[in-house]
Parts: structure tokens; sequence; C-alpha cells
């Protein structure tokens, strides 16, 4: 694959300027940059999503395939193993063989070939064994004739991987593949791209899962891409090295203008001192003098002066301001711990969990664990009232403000639902403080009006976010909080939840994340086992 100088606008922004790079043999890449930067647009633009404004794509008769972050609600009807056909041209290719097999005569033989052709490409006689041996390996052993609109985050994601491995495509443009994925799965799709020998650009927020799968590095930046032949760990190094050395440099450009000017300063009092002293009409010697030290000092002002202008500070380099994200809430006396007694969440007619017994003191920081699919998500869901338990008891303390973030933020919305009404529903607030919250959150305030759902998902969590910042909420669920997020507003993320006294109910697949959330509790849903962690530093949050 060859790319030279693509170049894509959106609205009036120059999102892709001069994008020139070659994919070559062993490569896997990983495509990084903050969360607007174009990254999802060059995979779209590669995969023949998106058509780009100019340049060109060589493809050299590759084959391309894209794994995109969300399936669109379009195929929520279709059958697992449909929708699986589907994606990568075996239901296509199976309609068109059965017609042309009914009507075959010598002038259709070519198409018939070239079409079976690529059916045996495809392994398409064997597509369901292969099927369930992929399912297998990312651990989805349910019935492929569900529909695509019943599963799980997570499961969602392991039918399109499932698409990705089956496709048999020369070039894999996977864009956040970890989302929502079980620690188990992830491992399996390392260890695919590990012993693969496809061509592959991934986009990810996981740290530790570029560090395991990319040897380099496409960073995209304010429109354009620079390479890096590393791997991602020792491309941090190098940025970290790099950023030090500027910060010397700038450091010293400011030690340098400071010395200047304190020169100009007191040559000016020096001057100034001359020309106020008193003389009398016979100094006249003195006079002369001091009429040439000004011309003299006037002169040595002027040079220290472009002295100081040919100093330049390059500001470029600092770091982003940072989002001071903090999650306040009034500490109102009451009840304010959760509490599940033999529990059973599901539906009637379908999925259930064991019994869960478990109580969350005020201030605890727990992890729910389990595969895609054992129902963590059902759990939050039923904790917050929206499915009611099908045995059990949940109680729910009088003073207890829960903040949700759900890993799918779009369900249940309006599709009209704009970002104004979004963050505003239920609470007081003008817009002058929606202005300064927004900005708090580098969101873009004229994208008030927009509807929620038509926004990224980096740019929905951050919406989320900044409404978790506007309630006093005093119990955080974290649903996939890290999904879309680039890697500083993770960081965001992480020190808020240092920050935050009240209690932390998560569900995360990132490993980094979970290691800085410090949890004293882990829950297991699909046994109910609870580990407690007895350190002093964790378990000084619980007393």
């Amino acid at each position: 694959m060859i790319i030279a100088k693509l170049y894509k606008k959106i609205k009036d922004k120059d999102l892709l300027q001069d994008i020139s790079f070659s994919l070559n043999d062993g490569n896997k890449v990983g495509l990084i940059g903050d969360n607007g930067s174009g990254k999802t647009t060059l995979l779209k633009i590669l995969a023949g999503i998106i058509t780009p404004d100019s340049g060109e794509i060589k493809l050299n008769n590759q084959t391309i395939k894209y794994l995109q972050q969300e399936i669109e609600t379009k195929f929520y009807n279709f059958s697992i193993i449909d929708y699986v056909k589907n994606d990568i041209g075996i239901l296509e290719l199976e309609q068109k063989i059965n017609k042309l097999e009914k009507e075959l005569t010598d002038k259709n033989m070519e198409e018939y070939t070239e079409v079976l052709d690529k059916y045996l490409k495809l392994d398409g006689y064997n597509f369901e064994n292969n099927l369930q041996i992929v399912m297998q390996k990312l651990m989805l052993n349910i019935n492929y004739n569900r529909k695509i609109g019943t599963l799980s985050g997570g499961e969602k994601i392991k039918v399109s991987l499932a698409c990705l491995l089956l496709s048999n495509a020369d070039i894999l443009l996977l864009d956040e593949p970890t989302n929502n994925l079980d620690i188990k799965a992830i491992e399996a799709l390392e260890e695919f791209i590990i012993r693969s020998s496809q061509r592959m650009i991934i986009v990810s927020h996981d740290e530790t899962f570029l560090n395991n799968t990319v040897n380099k590095i496409f960073l995209l930046k304010n429109g354009t891409l620079t390479e890096y032949n590393t791997e991602y760990k020792e491309y941090l190094q190098l940025k970290e090295n790099e950023y030090n050395t500027q910060l010397e440099q700038y450091n010293r450009a400011i030690e340098e203008k400071v010395k200047i000017k304190k020169q100009i300063n007191q040559t000016k009092q020096w001057t100034e001192k001359g020309i106020s002293r008193r003389r009398t009409d016979h100094d006249k010697l003195s006079a002369n003098y001091s009429k040439e030290r000004t011309k003299k000092t006037s002169s040595k002002i002027t040079k220290l002066k472009k002295q100081f202008d040919s100093v330049k500070i390059d500001k470029t380099f600092l770091k982003k301001e940072k989002i001071n994200f903090s999650i306040d809430y009034d500490d109102v006396k009451g009840n304010k711990n959760i509490f599940l007694s033999h529990v059973i969440c599901g539906y009637e007619d379908g999925f259930r969990t064991p019994s869960l017994t478990i109580e969350i003191p005020f201030g605890s920081r727990i992890n729910i664990n389990g595969r895609n699919g054992s129902g963590k998500t059902t759990l939050i869901e039923t904790i917050i009232g929206k499915h009611e338990p099908l045995d059990g008891s949940i109680i729910i303390g009088n003073s207890v403000k829960i903040g949700y973030i759900s890993q799918n933020s779009i369900d249940d919305i309006d599709p009209e639902c704009s970002v104004y009404q979004y963050l505003t529903k239920g609470i007081n607030i003008d817009r002058s403080q929606l202005f300064n919250v927004l900005s708090k959150f580098q969101i873009d305030y004229s994208d008030k009006d927009k509807a929620f759902i038509t926004l990224s998902p980096g740019q929905r969590t951050k919406i989320n976010l900044a409404k978790l910042a506007l309630n006093e909420v005093n119990v955080l669920i974290l649903d996939e909080a890290t999904n879309h997020l680039d890697v500083s507003a993770i960081q965001i993320l992480k020190e808020a939840i240092e920050t935050f006294n009240g209690t932390i109910i998560n569900i995360s697949h990132n490993r980094s994340f979970k290691e800085a959330l410090n949890a004293g509790i882990e829950f297991n849903i699909e046994t109910g086992d609870i580990t407690y962690e007895t350190s002093s530093i964790k378990q000084k949050k619980y007393k």
C-alpha cells in the first residue's frame, strides 16, 4: 500500500494535509493522536468509505478490511451468522452462485467461475466451521442465530472481530478493537496480531495493548502525519526526551529575555540619573559628557532591544492545558451504602446471572469482573433502576446520588436531543455556566446545538464526563468509561478518580485504568466471589 498526498477538508477545517506513507510487509502500525485529529477519518478513507478531496491510494491488488468502532443499528435485526456472512461478502456470493447455477450457460460460465473463485478464497464452504473456531478463540459461545441487537457491547465487538479475522484481507484497519472486550479476548486478539503476517493499522488508546502489538507509530497531529520506526514504549520515551529538551530550551530563552530586560532597565536608570543631576553654569564639560553618554546609552538600549526581540520562545511544544476535571459533592448526612441480597439479574425468558450478594460501603472502589455477556452491564442497569431484579433485593441508601457513564451512550437517546438538552436535563444551569463547563472539557461551545448522537464516541464520552461534573454525585458508576477516550483524556479521568472520595463501581478491561483505580474489592459476577484487598493503602478508603 502506498499513500500519496491525501488531503481532506471537513467544514472549514483542513483535517488531513499531505498525508503520505507506505505500508510494508510486517508493518503493524499504531495510529495515535488526540480525539478529533482525524484518525478514524483516515482509516475510512483507506477503506474506501470516505472519499478524499485529493491524493492517491495505491493498493497493488491488495484487499482491505476495516473494523469500525460500532455496529450500525440497521443491522440489529440480523442474526450473528447472517451479519458475518453479509459483512465479509459471502452472503452476496452465495446468492450469485445460486442464481448462476440455476441458469448456467456458456455465456455466464466466466462470471460463474469468477464468483466461485472469490467464494473459495473466503473458504465459503467451510464458513460455519471457521466461524465456530474463531468464536471459540474469542470466547463467544452463544447461539449464532441470536439477533445482533440483543448482544452486549463486548459481544458485538467480538462479532465484528470475527468478520475481520474471516475476511482474509491483506491489510487490516482496526479502530478501537479492544473497546468492551474482556481481558481473555484482548489477550487472544493480541496473540492473533503478533502471529499474523497481515499488515495492520491500529487505532487504540489502550497503552498496554499498543505496547504488546505494534512495531511502528504514526502520529497524526495538526493534519500532518509523522512516522516513528519504533515500538510504542520507545516512542513514549522518545517524545519524553524531546519534550524535556524543548522545555530546557524554552526555559533558557525565558532566562535570556529576563537578563536582557534587566540590562535595558539598568541602562535606562543609569542614563536618567546622569540627566537629572543638577549642574552649575560652569559645569559645561559635564553637560557635554552627559549628552554623549545619553547618545551612547540610547544606542545600547536599541541594540539590547533588538537582541531581546531576536530571542524566540517556542511555545508550540508545551503540553495542552489539562482539563481541570473533578467531581465534587455535598457530603450530606444519611445512608450512602449499597447492598445487594441474593440478587438475580437478567430476563424472564433469557439470560440470568447467578445469585449475587455483596455490600458496597460508601467510599468503596470495586471492580466488577466477568467475561463478555456475563451480565456486568445488566447488573449495573439493575442497580440504577433501569431493570427490576428477577429475585432478591437491592437496598440503595437514602443519600446515594449516582452518576453513570454507559458504554452505549446513545441507547435510549432521542435522535433529535441536542447536546444542550442532554447536558441540562434535570438540572438548572444558564448558558454562561454551560459555556464554562464545555470550555473546561475542551468541547466547542458551538456544538451545543448539535444532536448528541451525531457526535463521535470520544466527544460523547467527554460530554458525559462534563455532565458528571455538573451533578453532585457521590456514587460513580463507570461502564467501560475509557472507551473512545484518547490517552490524555484517560489520564485526566485517572487523576479525577484519584481525588474522588465517593463510591466507584467500575467495569473496565483497560488494564492500565484498572490499575490506576486501585480498587479494594474485586467482584466476579460469574461466580459471585468477592476478593478484598487487604493492603493498608486500599483498606483505609473503606473505614
